[in-house]
């Protein structure tokens, strides 16, 4: 006896989507989200990787009927990225509390005023936002996901989501600012 689909499971059926399908659609911008999200560039190689690895692991386990596949990755590459910042802390407090590093101290208004807006700069002052407003941003414009998309990664509902990226590109431009003057 052979099993076939109707149509209507045709339509809820996901097509199965392998590793390396996976990677060969969504690994750029992936990695794009994650040159914006780090500190720097080994940071974002290490972050990428990551994600995907987790999102590979995890194929056989996605629920097509919760959501789409790039939902389902968003949210993996978000975790991903949030779980290194705090990774990340864990280990500078770790340093500090051993005595091996000092706590940073603030930017002299001489170190400010030399700088200038540029790539360097501008990953700098994102690297200085809070992790939720670097993961709005870097879901947005860096992986270039809709409102709806990284509403979807991350939980939120649209106008939230709106809302939120609304406020992080407001931060983002009020530290441009600050130091560019």
């Amino acid at each position: 006896m052979v099993a076939t689909l109707t149509s209507a499971e045709t339509l809820t059926a996901a097509p199965t989507l392998s590793a390396d399908q996976l990677c060969h659609l969504y690994a750029a911008d992936v990695c794009r989200f994650a040159a914006l999200m780090a500190r720097n560039p080994a940071d974002a190689e290490d972050l990428a990787q990551d994600a995907l690895l987790r999102a590979i692991r995890g194929l056989r386990t996605f629920d097509p009927s919760r959501g789409s596949v790039a939902g389902w990755l968003w949210r993996i590459v978000a975790n991903a990225g949030r779980d290194a910042a705090t990774r990340r802390q864990r280990l500078a407090d770790l340093a500090v509390r051993a005595g091996m590093l000092t706590p940073p101290e603030s930017e002299s208004v001489e170190d400010i005023a030399l700088t200038h807006v540029r790539d360097t700069e501008l990953r700098l002052v994102l690297a200085a936002l809070p992790l939720r407003d670097r993961t709005l941003l870097a879901l947005r414009y860096g992986a270039g996901l809709d409102t709806r998309e990284v509403g979807e990664a991350l939980g939120l509902n649209p106008d939230s989501t709106s809302r939120a990226i609304r406020r992080a590109l407001a931060r983002l431009r009020a530290r441009l600012e600050e130091t560019s003057r």
